[in-house]
């Protein structure tokens, strides 16, 4: 199993990275890196700009773990600089009531880790209830005419357990991909072809997974698992675990793979008391397992209950830092790393009517 140390420093390197939808440049190149350092992952990107990460055990495997997860996060584009002042147009989904003059914003360039410049909004513009743009003065450095800009939070921190940051959805669901394939990649299991897929511009519309099942990056047999962070609920409390996805807002995932998914982390629960996972339907947005299944894949997913979902402040009017209770990240490393491993696990078949075989050997015995 990936010990917390080392799930952390994955998720610090990647959350790291500024990003916003169609400016991921940087987490991009941070996953090819990434996979770089480590035998027998090999990277590519399709025509998309969407990053490849594969895996493949010694044996031909036609229907691979595709570990899914998006690199961008709801933010700015900068449309013009004059006095000053940067006019912005926001991607993404977020309440206009929470974009509130003097909230911090940071300025970044196409390519450049670090901040451009410094700011902080003066007022803001709304397409009914959504934020549309807003505009923000400049108060240090500069705004790129063509960069982007983000909430003006640090990357990573760890505070009372969780970590915390300007982006967790969904930098921290490719860290999970990522420090599972780095564990495969260790333990180079043979008969096993597992991959991650880092899609850009989920944010405004799932174009980057479209565009990947357009393009065919996915094959038609693999098991796709959309790896998300999705807004902590009343019944799905941060601090429970990682969460097995039953589906979202739009539908509900393949039956037969969610129940695989699900059996694997019980079977961890009864093998090691501190591991912690939660069964549930997570409807307050919609993730890229509803895209896939669409368009006729085998398709379920994971997620990690969020704290300031997409930077909105859980009490209150305002924007925040996101958060994610560290125990649940680190159970969903785990548990995607057991599910990369064991290929049986997921394989689509029969493994579904496994709990029915007792009672339907009765249904015959006594009413056939």
């Amino acid at each position: 199993m990936p010990g917390t140390t080392a799930a952390l420093a994955v998720a610090e390197g990647l959350l790291s990275c500024p990003t916003a939808p169609l400016f991921e440049d940087q987490p991009a190149s941070w996953v090819e890196a990434f996979a770089a350092e480590h035998a027998g992952l090999a990277t590519g990107r399709d025509g998309a700009g969407n990053v490849v990460v594969r895996y493949a055990g010694e044996e031909a495997v036609a229907e691979p773990l595709v570990l899914v997860a998006h690199l961008d996060h709801p933010g700015f584009a900068v449309e013009a600089v004059d006095a000053g002042v940067a006019e912005l147009a926001f991607r993404g989904g977020l309440a206009a009531a929470h974009a509130r003059p003097g909230s911090p914003v940071d300025f970044f360039a196409r390519g450049e880790v670090h901040p451009v410049g410094r700011g902080e909004l003066l007022d803001a513009t709304a397409d009914g209830r959504r934020l549309a743009g807003a505009r923000a003065r400049v108060l240090d450095g500069e705004a790129s005419p063509d960069g982007f800009a983000m909430w003006g939070f640090p990357g990573f921190e760890v505070i009372d357990e969780h970590i915390s940051g300007r982006v967790c959805d969904d930098l921290l669901g490719a860290a999970m991909a990522l420090a599972a394939l780095a564990e495969v990649a260790r333990l180079r299991p043979p008969g096993v072809a597992v991959w991650g897929l880092f899609t850009r511009a989920e944010e405004i519309g799932f174009l980057g997974a479209l565009e990947a099942i357009r393009l065919a990056t996915v094959p038609r047999a693999a098991s796709v698992l959309s790896i998300e962070c999705s807004s902590a609920l009343a019944g799905a409390p941060q601090g429970d675990g990682v969460i097995v996805r039953v589906g979202d807002r739009r539908s509900i995932f393949d039956p037969g793979l969610t129940g695989a998914v699900a059996d694997a982390a019980a079977r961890m629960a009864g093998a090691d008391g501190s591991f912690r996972w939660q069964r549930k339907l997570m409807d307050a947005g919609t993730c890229e397992a509803s895209a896939f299944g669409a368009c006729g894949y085998r398709a379920s997913g994971l997620a990690l209950p969020l704290g300031n979902y997409h930077n909105a402040l859980d009490a209150g009017t305002g924007i925040g830092p996101e958060r994610v209770a560290v125990a649940d990240y680190v159970a969903g490393v785990a548990l995607l790393a057991e599910l990369a491993c064991s290929p049986p696990v997921v394989a689509p078949g029969d493994a579904a009517l496994e709990w029915l075989a007792e009672p339907m050997a009765r249904a015959r015995a006594l009413l056939g």
